[in-house]
């Protein structure tokens, strides 16, 4: 199974075939930079898939019009805090994402000389 077809597979409502390989090349190209490799070993088929769909749910939810989380409620002289993820400068979604899935690409990272 491709990876596009496991994402389509894992989300209820995708988006277009040409948004998913567009988000499922800029996945793919941070995991080859983060491994230090010129292909995405067959094993890494389903985190691959996994990085895309949280990338693109991390899209929807940091959307324009997208409403914040809340954070915290105070009820006496109401107060609410609402959660902001605040990145450092230059951070993309992607890289949150290869962060988040670090661990499991360890293991086909090569070495560089």
């Amino acid at each position: 199974m491709a990876v596009l077809d496991i994402v389509k597979t894992k989300l209820d409502n995708p988006p277009s075939d040409d948004r998913l390989v567009v988000y499922i090349d800029e996945v793919g190209q941070a995991i080859k930079m983060f491994c230090n490799r010129d292909d995405i070993p067959d094993e890494l088929r389903y985190v691959h898939a996994n990085m895309v769909v949280d990338l693109i749910g991390l899209k929807q939810k940091n959307a324009p019009n997208a409403e914040p989380a809340v954070q915290s409620i105070k009820e006496g002289d109401v107060q609410v805090t609402f959660t902001a993820h605040e990145k450092s400068q230059g951070e993309t979604e992607v890289d949150t994402i290869v962060h988040s899935y670090k661990h499991a690409l360890y293991k086909f990272r090569k070495m560089r000389w």
